[in-house]
């Protein structure tokens, strides 16, 4: 149980609360941009709306409600010490940072599983799907674990945020191992993540400038994985007894982690957007350019925006999932119609595709 014993801070009541208040909601207003923009996308532009993006909505809805927490946390003393706030503000403060860590798990659970689902709509082998489907079990595995080890921090749980309570309680040592480990384990999906696209990119049939690209753009989890080795490393923070002050950095690094994540898991469903922007431009001269507008986004709702190999019609007709017929529009992948030359082949050889007039420049 935590004591309330306080020393006199040296530099007086200093408060970095509302700054980190303001960095908090800059960042989640970056995840809502591109989650919005990436539903606009998947419903109006390549109309294949999937649970890949259905998984993401719900990640933006939990880390909104995460930003709430935060409010309330800095309203409860967030980036002061403790010895000036009141008791009732430390109990309050010790509830929300309880349920804002419960919430961050959840968040990247549901960001890892929508990675994961938009990697299975771009894959064919069997043993690359196998592998997400393991990661996706691992996830939720690792992730219920860390709830339920936080749900019963305490026995009664409101021993651990009322002192007056008396109850048996993990110490502030076993919580720092349950984030520490919770930690170490999200830094290595989100490695595995982002190295998958380089594994399962490296044998089509494109030029390397391009697949560089897509393996960069896909690979963006990267900065997730260094923002969790930040924040795991500072969390030896949970131990301090200034507990509102000593928090304050982990906290800085937890909210880009949560929310710079959600960005890079949206950002390899934006070339589309990008392709359709570029064909408006080029639309006056699409005789000698690669997409036209009418290609990405045609004028009339009842139209297919796409067209077909007539050898893969059949095959279409019989797919259960429209993600996977629309692999060239979202990844920007510039396949022709003519047959493959001799070579590796792609793994999307046999999957329909959208057609370009000249193939994107």
């Amino acid at each position: 149980m935590k004591q309330e014993t306080f020393t006199v801070p040296p530099h007086g009541d200093i408060d970095h609360g509302w700054a980190l208040l303001s960095v908090c909601w800059a960042f989640i207003a970056c995840a809502l941009i591109s989650t919005i923009l990436r539903v606009w996308i998947r419903v109006r532009i390549t109309r294949n709306l999937g649970s890949d993006d259905v998984f993401m909505m719900l990640a933006m809805v939990t880390t909104t409600i995460g930003g709430g927490l935060i409010i309330a946390e800095a309203v409860n003393g967030l980036g002061r010490h403790e010895y000036y706030l009141k008791a009732n503000q430390r109990r309050l403060f010790q509830l929300i940072g309880w349920a804002d860590w419960i919430q961050t798990f959840l968040t990247l659970m549901l960001t890892k599983i929508s990675i994961c689902l938009f990697l299975l709509r771009i894959v064919d082998s069997k043993r690359v799907k196998r592998g997400m489907y393991t990661l996706i079990g691992f996830t939720v595995l690792f992730t219920a674990i860390s709830v339920f080890l936080f749900l019963g921090v305490c026995r009664p749980l409101k021993a651990y945020w009322d002192v007056g309570v008396n109850g048996a309680c993990l110490s502030n040592h076993q919580v720092k191992s349950v984030v520490l480990a919770q930690g170490i384990l999200s830094v290595v999906t989100d490695l595995v993540l982002a190295a998958m696209p380089a594994i399962f990119l490296r044998n089509l049939q494109i030029n390397m400038r391009t697949k560089v690209g897509l393996c960069m753009l896909m690979g963006l989890g990267v900065i997730t994985a260094v923002c969790c080795t930040v924040r795991t490393a500072l969390s030896g923070a949970l131990t301090n007894p200034d507990l509102t002050w000593a928090v304050t950095a982990n906290v800085a690094w937890r909210l880009p982690e949560v929310n710079i994540g959600i960005v890079c898991a949206n950002a390899p469903v934006m070339r589309p957007l990008y392709l359709f922007f570029r064909g408006r431009l080029q639309s006056g001269r699409a005789a000698s350019t690669g997409v036209s507008k009418e290609k990405l986004w045609p004028s009339s709702s009842k139209q297919v925006p796409v067209e077909y190999r007539e050898d893969h019609k059949s095959r279409w007709n019989n797919q259960s999932e429209s993600g996977d017929t629309s692999v060239s529009l979202e990844m920007g992948l510039p396949v022709h119609g003519q047959e493959e030359q001799n070579g590796p082949v792609s793994p999307l050889k046999n999957k329909p595709f959208f057609r370009f007039e000249n193939g994107p420049s």
